[in-house]
């Protein structure tokens, strides 16, 4: 389990949703605070994710996470162009819960406004 969040953000960076959804535990609760949304199925993350990696130039780097035992953190930076043509950036966190079968929670804090605007 210790490289756990590494195989996440490496996912993360490389925008692939399959891989990405196969960390997380059968049993999950993923929580996107700014949004206001709670995913607790594979299928409807998986189109979470399908859905943001869809935007147009999205990136996700300086991805740093770590791992204390069965918890971990961490930092990322979104990036894209939003749907008025406008670049933006904004800086994230992620609070995990993970056990053997993977991260079974997982809540994002970020500002959405740029992205969205």
């Amino acid at each position: 389990m210790s490289d756990h969040l590494d195989a996440v953000g490496a996912a993360l960076q490389a925008l692939d949703t399959a891989t990405l959804v196969g960390l997380y535990a059968n049993e999950l609760v993923f929580e996107d605070v700014a949004a206001g949304t709670t995913i607790t199925t594979r299928d409807e993350l998986r189109g979470y994710f399908e859905g943001l990696f869809s935007m147009r130039d999205v990136r996700f780097t300086e991805v740093c996470f770590f791992q204390c035992e069965k918890r971990g953190a961490g930092t990322w930076l979104w990036s894209g162009t939003n749907q008025q043509g406008e670049a933006f950036s904004v800086r994230g966190a992620s609070i995990f819960e993970l056990d053997e079968g993977g991260i079974r929670r997982e809540s994002i804090l970020y500002d959405p406004q740029p992205a969205f605007g």
